[in-house]
């Protein structure tokens, strides 16, 4: 999909806006768990919002609008509907919008944020302008900064701070940045810029994230046409992997490639461009296992020591540091530096002059139990480890050894070292898979499917995941579910079905440029579309996000090079792959590739020779091709019969061969009004193809927005004129049981004219006429009816 609005450039240094956001919010599914948090403090910087009710997330999430010009406006509008998404979850939303958003600003905000989400200008490399080593001013925030000294920020005035700004942020752990329609973020260029090569596209990428990986972000995702709301929906209501959330985005395309991180050790950078070949406004630079939970139930690492002792709770013994603290009732438990204890309950307040006294039991001991002084216990590990997330990919896969999905991976992560085990089992209870770790903050499970060797039968298996610290505080624990599924998913049909031939001419004159196949399957996936040349030989390849059910499959004439195939016979052959990867059978249909006939057209859309002035006399016909051929040229009117010939099986050069039709027969008889179709057919001796092209005869050219309008019913009317006007254009409407009411017709431009009517509710069915009329240049009356149904 092409960018939606045109980036703008100002200079160098105030560098490009890239496309603004289509409005898609679909629900993404819950797959796993999450843990619920209290609420926390709304941070509010310019503007703080009631809190929302289903806000179940402590997660910090800043929005930026960086100074942008004339767009910023624009992109506050799209950061205040990314703030209207992440408030319903959290109440710790900040908003640092120009010309606010200074590098003081920022840096104050992005502290210990999980989510940061940045509009603005993008300045990455490679680009045409001066290399930065440092990258200085490149892949980072463009702000606001006081340009000219006066003491006053605008939305006109920014200043970039690159990759080692970025670097200082001081993000929370597991924290994700979010770049927003900027330029070069995604690997893609400036609007009028060379398109960027894979190489240069992957640069960019990789490049633009590193900055914010070393201000300890775990993941950098870049999205040039999508706002963020959709992304935030499924980070804050699913318990998937960040790269799962990417790819189930609305605007996926199903084109990922992917490539480790030169960057960025242990990163892998994903790329999803709008074609397999171009369109790189989709990216993602992440390590594997990161998971939404692990972003947005901000819970931290459990496993710290507290400051202070924590009652129930745990601590362990150690020697006073001061004398005071020695003095003690006597009958308190005397045990060795070290000893790991259990704190049950304070049995007597401390006072000004003495420590509390403290009932405890033994951690490793369970034959302690007594009495100590507060003054002799070290604080220590008193929180329960949480499992912040599983992520299981797509939670099917299908062990049948085709080399595809035959191995189930779960993989997680604890908020603190623990002993975890994990079980899997059958629909029966029936415990097939065990695994165990020990003082681990990461859980990585593959299961194979097989039992004794033998694969398990298709169907559903739950797993249980439970991890405990070494200070015993409590388990963590989570449940899923995975699918075993080694049955392929069919191509049940296709249309055009294999014994229809469709030719079409794929040459970039917006005729047939393409051809569509209507793919039907029996489960959601990808379909698998190929090429094949009549020799057999795979000319193209591609996949496509499939549901249960038709698709329709477009290919455009390319290989797999980009360049158009050769004119000639190939087949379109279609499979089906589910999310286990597993195929069935699929279809096959013959098309013809013809390219050497182009640009069938009319120098105009009506024109009216049959009123004998001196405007609109004729239409000046046309057509290209790019090889000698034979040719014939007729016109048609709207039954299908030849009223006129221009060239009747002619050989002819190649080039652009022209007739200026004046809307006469071969024999010079004046055609009446209507609409005419010039057809023309061509042969190089092996191959034949014909185009066509639609030109009206007419004083008005109509077109409604329905042809089967209804009583009561609103309809819209567009009138081309073909000859110039000096009055304004009316609309004369007529339906059954009323009179001729007229309404003055809104120009569009100077022979466009609309408008958009209602009609009478009442009176009865029949026809309804519409009439147009208006005066030419040289003031003559002219009109067009057209009579539609009306019931």
């Amino acid at each position: 999909m092409p960018p939606t609005t045109l980036c703008r450039h100002s200079s160098p240094w105030a560098n490009f806006l890239c496309p603004r956001p289509h409005p898609l919010f679909p629900e993404l599914a819950l797959r796993t768990l999450a843990a619920a948090l209290a609420l926390a403090l709304v941070t509010a910087v310019g503007i703080t919002a009631p809190v929302a009710a289903a806000q179940t997330s402590t997660a910090k999430v800043v929005i930026i609008v960086g100074a942008t010009h004339g767009a910023t406006a624009g992109y506050r509008a799209n950061a205040d509907a990314a703030y209207a998404e992440a408030i319903k979850y959290t109440a710790r939303v900040t908003k640092v919008y120009s010309p606010n958003a200074t590098w003081a600003k920022v840096k104050a905000a992005t502290t210990g944020a999980n989510i940061v989400i940045y509009f603005g200008h993008g300045n990455g490399w490679p680009s045409p302008y001066t290399y930065d080593p440092a990258y200085t001013t490149k892949d980072g925030f463009g702000l606001n900064y006081d340009l000219n000294g006066d003491g006053v920020t605008t939305d006109y005035e920014n200043k970039y701070y690159g990759e080692p700004s970025m670097a200082l942020l001081g993000l929370a752990p597991n924290a994700i940045v979010m770049l927003h329609n900027l330029c070069y973020a995604a690997g893609n260029s400036e609007p009028g810029g060379a398109a960027p090569t894979v190489s240069v596209a992957r640069q960019r990428i990789d490049n633009y994230a590193a900055g914010f990986l070393k201000g300890n972000a775990e993941a950098v995702l870049a999205d040039g046409h999508m706002g963020p709301a959709a992304y935030l929906r499924s980070m804050f209501t699913t318990g998937q992997s960040i790269l799962d959330v990417w790819r189930s985005a609305p605007n996926f395309h199903n084109h990922v490639s992917s490539f480790a991180s030169t960057r960025s050790a242990g990163y892998t950078a994903y790329s999803d461009p709008d074609t397999a070949t171009a369109g790189y406004y989709r990216a993602l630079v992440t390590k594997a296992g990161l998971t939404t939970t692990a972003i947005t139930k901000a819970v931290g690492d459990t496993g710290a020591d507290p400051t202070a002792l924590v009652v129930p709770g745990r601590a362990s013994t150690t020697t006073p540091t001061t004398p005071t603290a020695l003095t003690a009732p006597a009958g308190l438990l005397t045990l060795p530096d070290g000893t790991r204890l259990k704190t049950v309950a304070i049995a007597t307040a401390a006072t000004a002059t003495s420590p509390a006294i403290v009932q405890v039991t033994g951690l490793d001991d369970p034959s302690i139990s007594g009495l100590v002084s507060a003054a002799t216990l070290a604080p220590r590990d008193s929180k329960a480890p949480v499992l912040i997330g599983i992520d299981t990919g797509s939670g099917r896969f299908s062990p049948n050894g085709d080399g595809r999905s035959d191995a189930q991976t779960i993989g997680g992560s604890f908020s603190e070292p623990v002993n975890w085990t994990l079980a899997i089992k059958n629909a029966a209870g029936t415990v097939v898979k065990t695994a165990a770790g020990a003082n681990s903050i990461s859980i990585n499970v593959v299961w194979d499917g097989l039992v004794a060797g033998v694969a398990v039968p298709d169907g559903t298996y739950t797993w249980a995941a439970s991890g405990t610290d070494s200070w015993q505080n409590g388990v963590a624990t989570g449940t899923g579910s995975i699918v075993v599924d080694t049955a392929g998913p069919n191509v049940s049909a296709i249309s055009p079905d294999g014994s229809t031939l469709s030719v079409f001419s794929p040459n970039g004159d917006g005729a047939a440029d393409t051809t569509s196949t209507a793919v039907t399957v029996s489960e959601a996936g990808t379909i698998l579309g190929r090429v094949a040349a009549a020799d057999g030989t795979t000319v193209r390849t591609w996949t496509t996000t499939g549901v249960a059910g038709p698709n329709a499959v477009s290919w455009d004439g390319r290989s797999n090079s980009g360049a158009y195939v050769p004119d000639g016979d190939y087949v379109l052959h279609f499979a089906a792959r589910d999310a286990a990867g597993n195929s069935g059978s699929g279809k096959s249909r013959p098309v013809r590739v013809i390219r050497f006939l182009s640009a069938v057209k009319s120098s105009v859309k009506v024109f009216y020779p049959q009123d004998n002035d001196a405007y609109a006399k004729t239409a000046t016909l046309s057509f290209a091709v790019s090889k000698p051929v034979t040719a014939t040229w007729t016109i048609r009117n709207a039954a299908g019969t030849i009223v006129a010939t221009k060239l009747a099986g002619v050989a002819v050069a190649a080039g652009t061969q022209t007739w200026v039709w004046n809307g006469t027969s071969n024999d010079g008889t004046a055609l009446p009004r209507g609409v005419y179709t010039s057809y023309v057919h061509t042969t190089d001796g092996t191959l034949a193809i014909a185009h066509t092209a639609k030109v009206e005869m007419n004083a008005f050219a109509i077109v409604t927005s329905t042809s089967a309008p209804t009583r009561g019913g609103r309809m819209t009317i567009t009138a081309t004129s073909a000859e110039a006007l000096s009055t304004s254009v009316r609309l004369y409407v007529t339906q059954p049981g009323y009179a001729t009411w007229a309404v003055t017709m809104t120009k569009v431009d100077s022979r466009v004219s609309k408008a958009t009517i209602t009609l009478k509710s009442g009176g009865s069915a029949g026809k309804v006429s519409l009439k147009v009329w208006a005066r030419d240049a040289a003031a003559i009356s002219q009109s067009t009816i057209r009579v539609l149904p009306l019931s």
